[in-house]
């Protein structure tokens, strides 16, 4: 099923614009209070956090509760969205340097049945195109968020492109779109012979001290629950696992598996030369006019004025959100996860981490405010369910009113007519509800997972409307009756 995507608010967020510099006071205190405002601010139920610093102290720290109302640890398991993609980089990286992998090979040379819809496209698509993010493969594919058990997640995953249309070609724009990532674990198994997750665990999680990496359903069950957005709350729901997700947006771990991942990076690879890092961090597909980005990693100058440029990948999955901020200049870096998610939450989740990192470069963080087309949506959507309730209930007045009337109903055209235009809306909506507005999440699934509150909201209008059409109809046929 081909669908539109929820993208990732973050994706276009604007530089800071020029700033004050904070004073010159003990930056990690500083940080700890603008991450106690944001966390009480935006409603997170827990979080945890790293201050990096390769020549001073780094400090790691946790706040809240998790899911289960135990209090959040420095090792306490979150899953990490697609912070996933700059760590499954770094695994091919592995691979590029000891010449099993060419960035600008073909994919079909390790992955022969690697298929769109249009071959002459696909073939031409490069690794490189893959993890910058230019390959062509529309977001929105429905071959990612997957929470079933098979025998062969990434084959199957793969062989469902086969029907895909290529959005352009290859290394023409920059469009995200998990998949990539997702066909690069599939590109790492095929070359090593044994699972991504065995692989990246081998290559970089083990290597790095990674301890608590969360890599298989297995591991990804003894996560606590985060937590979606309804009606502003933060409501628990149970953690969910794609076996394709290492690779794109379901690797997991503990804020210190995160810090030891982000000390990597500052201090030259760990597990990769310094040259791999730095092709990494170069910015190459144009996301927009001020952040581009590199492989597995956005890049951009919102800290140019405090000396350093920023690179940073930030991720969402159903009730996580985790981010990586690295300043590269300064050997400074911030590490946060936080127990909740919610698409209309994004930008100011995202904005915390990025506010927390502008400080930690020496500057004050942005102003965040909350999105208001949320509440709007909540409002509009709940002004017409109570409005399809009260046409309802007066629909069925209607009905007992023409059942006892002994008097003849005329207008037989009127009364056709009127039930056709009722089947015709009550369609409409019911394929917006329960067909394109589900399309607009990486699943159905995902649909209640990140917009819970909205998604019963239009589940609730859609069925009230079709049973409003129902009651039409029958008012129509008792009218025809009596013609």
């Amino acid at each position: 099923m081909h669908s539109i995507p929820i993208l990732s608010l973050a994706a276009l967020l604007p530089l800071a614009a020029p700033l004050p510099q904070a004073a010159p006071d003990d930056i990690h205190t500083q940080i700890e209070a603008y991450l106690d405002e944001r966390f009480e601010a935006t409603g997170i139920p827990g979080a945890a956090y790293a201050i990096i610093d390769l020549e001073g102290e780094t400090l790691t720290a946790a706040w809240g509760e998790d899911g289960d109302g135990e209090p959040v640890a420095t090792d306490t398991p979150f899953l990490w969205g697609s912070v996933a993609k700059p760590v499954t980089a770094t695994a091919v990286m592995t691979l590029v340097e000891d010449g099993l992998l060419d960035l600008d090979a073909p994919v079909v040379e390790y992955l022969p049945d690697f298929r769109l819809s249009d071959p002459d496209t696909s073939d031409r698509i490069t690794l490189r195109h893959l993890l910058e993010q230019s390959s062509g493969i529309p977001e929105g594919t429905d071959v990612t968020d997957r929470y079933d058990e098979v025998e062969d997640p990434y084959g199957e995953a793969v062989a469902d492109l086969a029907g895909v249309d290529p959005r352009g070609e290859p290394g023409e724009a920059f469009e995200y779109a998990s998949a990539n990532y997702l066909v690069v674990g599939a590109v790492v198994e095929a070359v090593t012979g044994e699972p991504f997750e065995a692989y990246l665990r081998e290559a970089v999680l083990d290597p790095l001290g990674m301890d608590e990496a969360v890599a298989t359903t297995e591991e990804a069950a003894a996560v606590p629950p985060g937590h979606a957005v309804a009606f502003g709350q933060a409501v628990p729901i149970e953690t969910r696992f794609d076996p394709t997700g290492p690779s794109y947006g379901y690797l997991g771990g503990s804020v210190e598996d995160l810090a030891a991942f982000a000390e990597a990076m500052l201090s030259g690879g760990g597990v990769v030369t310094p040259e791999s890092v730095a092709l990494m961090h170069t910015g190459a597909a144009e996301v927009s006019d001020t952040i581009d980005y590199g492989l597995g990693w956005r890049v951009d100058e919102r800290n140019a004025d405090l000396g350093t440029t920023t690179v940073w990948h930030t991720g969402g999955t159903p009730g996580f959100t985790a981010g990586v901020i690295l300043l590269p200049e300064l050997g400074k870096a911030v590490a946060v996860v936080q127990n909740q998610y919610g698409y209309f939450q994004d930008g100011a989740l995202v904005g915390t981490m990025l506010g927390a990192a502008r400080l930690l470069a020496g500057g004050e963080p942005a102003e965040l405010e909350s999105d208001p087309l949320y509440a709007t949506i909540l409002a509009v959507l709940s002004a017409l369910v109570l409005a399809a309730l009260g046409f309802a209930a007066w629909t069925v007045t209607r009905i007992v009113g023409v059942r006892e009337s002994s008097r003849e109903v005329g207008g037989r055209v009127r009364t056709v007519v009127a039930a056709v235009l009722w089947l015709v809306a009550a369609g409409a909506l019911a394929y917006l509800v329960f067909v394109f507005a589900p399309g607009m999440a990486p699943s159905r699934e995902a649909f209640f997972l990140l917009l819970p509150d909205v998604a019963w909201l239009a589940t609730a209008l859609g069925g009230i409307v079709i049973l409003l059409a129902a009651l039409r109809i029958c008012y129509a046929a008792l009218r025809l009756r009596r013609v």
